[in-house]
C-alpha cells in the first residue's frame, strides 16, 4: 500500500465532518439523493484513478461489518452505506452525501478500538441522515466537493504540496463555511443513538475523541465554530452513563488485527516526515495487539 502526502479532502484533522449547515430535514430524497450519489460516485472515481482508494480486501470485509451494524439503527429509508478507505495518512473521516462515507488511512491507524471506529462512522451518518449534506450543498453550490477533486488531483500529479494544499483550502472555506455547534452537536448526539443501539460500549467509543485531543489539542485544528474535542467525549460519555451504554462490544483485538498492516505503513510514514505525536500512537496500537 502507498501511503500518499495528507490531501486534507477540504477538512480538518479527522473532523468527522460533512459540508453541511444547521438542519435537521431527514435524509435525501429524489433528485437531492441522486445528486449526492452522482457527486460521490464521481469522487470514488477520481480517486480510483488515482489509485488513492485501499485495496485490503480484509481490511473492506471488516470496515462493511462495522457500517452494517450500524445500518440496523439508521431511519427508514436511509440510504444504503458505501464506506471506503483512503490510502491518506490523514487522521480524517469525512461524508460526501448518499451514504457514500470515507476514512482516511491514518484514522485507522490511530484509534485504539472498534468502538472509537463506530462512533466516526456513526457521527458521519448522522450528518446524512439528519440532511446536513443536503442543506450545505444548496447552501454552497458544492463547491467543496469540487475543491476536493481538484486537490487529490493537483497532489498526486506532482503539484508542489504547498500549492495542493492552498487549492484544497480555499474549498474548504467554501465547504465548511455553514459550520455550527449545535450541528456538529446534533450528529454527535445522534451518533451516539446509534452507536449504543448496535450494541457497543459508548463511553468506550467517546474516546474517539480523546485521542484526536492527545495528537492534536483540544480545538484540534477546527474552526472556531467547532466543539472542542473534550466537550465532545464529554458529550458522549454523558449520554453513555445516562442510558446505560456504557458496556457492549469494545472490539479491540479485532480491530487492531484488521488494521495492522494498514498501521504499519502509516507508522513507516509518520517516521520519515516527522510526525512523531502520530507514529508514537500508531505504535501503541502495535504493542497492544495481542
Amino acid at each position: 500500500m502507498r501511503l500518499l502526502k495528507p490531501l486534507v479532502f477540504g477538512l480538518v484533522a479527522m473532523g468527522f465532518v460533512a459540508s453541511c449547515t444547521p438542519t435537521n430535514t431527514g435524509p435525501a430524497t429524489g433528485s437531492a439523493r441522486k445528486a449526492e450519489i452522482g457527486q460521490s460516485e464521481q469522487l470514488v472515481a477520481e480517486l480510483r484513478r488515482r489509485k488513492l482508494l485501499n485495496q485490503d480486501a480484509r481490511l473492506k470485509r471488516y470496515v462493511d461489518s462495522v457500517g452494517r451494524r450500524i445500518a440496523k439503527q439508521r431511519p427508514k429509508g436511509a440510504p444504503r452505506i458505501r464506506a471506503f478507505v483512503i490510502n491518506d495518512p490523514g487522521v480524517n473521516a469525512f461524508t460526501t452525501g448518499g451514504g457514500y462515507v470515507f476514512f482516511n488511512a491514518g484514522l485507522l491507524a490511530v484509534l485504539e478500538n472498534e468502538a472509537q471506529f463506530a462512533m466516526v462512522f456513526a457521527h458521519e451518518l448522522a450528518h446524512v441522515d439528519r440532511g446536513h449534506v443536503t442543506e450545505g450543498a444548496r447552501n454552497r453550490s458544492n463547491v467543496g466537493l469540487g475543491a476536493t477533486a481538484l486537490a487529490i488531483g493537483a497532489a498526486v500529479a506532482g503539484v508542489p504540496a504547498d500549492l495542493a494544499q492552498a487549492v484544497v483550502g480555499v474549498g474548504a472555506q467554501a465547504a465548511v463555511a455553514g459550520f455550527t455547534r449545535e450541528q456538529e452537536t446534533d450528529a454527535d448526539r445522534i451518533g451516539f443513538q446509534y452507536l449504543s443501539g448496535a450494541g457497543y460500549n459508548a463511553a468506550a467509543g467517546a474516546k474517539s475523541f480523546r485521542v484526536l485531543r492527545d495528537l492534536y489539542g483540544d480545538r484540534g485544528g477546527f474552526l472556531a465554530t467547532h466543539p472542542q474535542s473534550s466537550e465532545r467525549q464529554k458529550l458522549i460519555q454523558g449520554l453513555a452513563r445516562r442510558n446505560d451504554a456504557k458496556s457492549g462490544r469494545v472490539g479491540r483485538d479485532d480491530y487492531l488485527r484488521a488494521t495492522n498492516n494498514l498501521r504499519r505503513q502509516a507508522i513507516k510514514f509518520y517516521e520519515t516526515n516527522d510526525r512523531p505525536r502520530e507514529a508514537r500512537q500508531a505504535k501503541r496500537n502495535l504493542r497492544r495487539l495481542r
